[in-house]
C-alpha cells in the first residue's frame, strides 16, 4: 500500500467536498469525554466521610430527609438535572454515531468517482442506524458490566457484606479483589471492540454487514492486513501528536473554541476518510478511483 498516495487522497478528499469536515465535527462532539466517573466517586468518598448517622432515628429503615444533610428539594433538582445532562449526552451519542456512517459513505462514494451531498451522506448513515448504533455500543458492554459490578460492590460495602459476612461468605476486601480482576479483563476487551469498530463500521455501510457480522468481517480485514493496519495506526498518532501540540493554545483560549472544534471536525473527517480509504483498497482488487486517475 502506497501510504502517500493514501495521505494525499484524503486531504483532496476532504478539501474539496468540505461537508465532511460538518460530518467530522458532530463525530467529534460525540468523542469528547471528560472524568465525570472519577469525580463522580471523589463526591461520594467526601460525602462518605462526611455523613454521620444521627443519633434519634431509633432503628427506623428509612431516616427523615433533613437527617441526611441533603434537602430534599435540591436532591431531586439535582437528579432532574442529571438526567436532563444524560439525554443530552445520549443525543450527542447517536448523532455522532451516525455522522460516523455518513462518513464512510460519502468519502467512499467520492473515492469511487461519483458526486454525493450532505444529505445523502445522512440519508445512507439512516437507513443503516440501528446497525451503527448496535456497533457503536457493543465496546462499552464489557465496561456496562463492571459499572454494574461496581453497583453490587458499593453496596455490599455499605452493608449488604455484613450479611455476606455473618453467612462466611464473600466479604468487602474479597469483592474488590474480584472487582479489580474484573477491571483487567473489561479494559483491555473495551479497547479490543473499539479498534474493531473502526472495522466494523466500514463493513456495515460498504458491504451491508449486521452488527455481529460486521465484526467478524470486521476482524477478518484487520488480521488479513494487520502490518498495513499498524502502520496506518502509528501515522494517525504522529499527526494527532503534532496537531494536538499546534491545538494548544486554541485549547487555552475560549475565544478560539469555535476554531478548534472546526480543526478538530477537519481532523476527525480527514481520518475517518483514510481508513475508509484504507479498507476500499484492502477488499478491492483494483481501487476505483487509481483507474479514475490512471485514465
Amino acid at each position: 500500500m502506497d501510504f502517500g498516495k493514501l495521505l494525499s487522497r484524503a486531504w483532496t478528499i476532504i478539501w474539496e467536498h468540505k461537508f465532511l469536515i460538518l460530518l467530522g465535527i458532530l463525530v467529534a462532539l460525540g468523542s469528547s469525554g471528560g472524568t465525570g466517573a472519577s469525580s463522580g466517586s471523589q463526591s461520594f468518598r467526601n460525602y462518605d466521610r462526611e455523613w454521620q448517622m444521627p443519633p434519634d432515628w431509633h432503628g427506623m429503615p428509612f431516616p427523615p430527609a433533613e437527617g441526611m444533610g441533603l434537602p430534599a428539594i435540591p436532591t431531586l433538582i439535582a437528579i432532574a438535572l442529571l438526567g436532563i445532562v444524560l439525554l443530552i449526552a445520549l443525543a450527542v451519542w447517536v448523532v455522532s454515531t451516525l455522522a460516523r456512517g455518513a462518513l464512510i459513505a460519502g468519502a467512499s462514494k467520492i473515492d469511487g468517482g461519483y458526486d454525493t451531498t450532505f444529505g445523502e451522506t445522512i440519508s445512507a448513515a439512516l437507513q443503516k442506524g440501528w446497525t451503527l448504533l448496535g456497533i457503536g455500543i457493543f465496546p462499552a458492554i464489557p465496561v456496562l458490566f463492571l459499572l454494574l459490578a461496581s453497583l453490587g460492590a458499593a453496596a455490599a460495602y455499605l452493608g449488604v457484606s455484613q450479611v455476606f459476612s455473618d453467612m462466611g461468605q464473600i466479604g468487602p476486601r474479597n469483592v474488590w479483589v474480584i472487582l479489580g480482576a474484573l477491571l483487567c479483563i473489561a479494559l483491555p476487551l473495551t479497547l479490543i471492540l473499539d479498534l474493531l469498530r473502526t472495522f466494523a463500521n466500514r463493513a456495515c455501510m460498504l458491504e451491508d454487514c449486521g452488527v455481529f457480522a460486521a465484526y467478524r468481517r470486521g476482524a477478518n480485514v484487520l488480521i488479513e492486513n494487520f502490518g498495513s493496519a499498524v502502520v496506518l495506526f502509528l501515522i494517525q498518532i504522529v499527526i494527532g501528536l503534532v496537531l494536538g501540540v499546534g491545538l494548544v493554545l486554541p485549547a487555552l483560549c475560549c475565544l478560539l473554541w469555535p476554531l478548534l472544534l472546526i480543526v478538530q471536525g477537519g481532523i476527525s473527517a480527514y481520518f475517518s476518510t483514510l481508513w475508509t480509504l484504507a479498507w476500499r483498497r484492502w477488499v478491492e482488487a483494483t481501487p476505483v478511483a487509481e483507474e479514475i486517475s490512471a485514465a
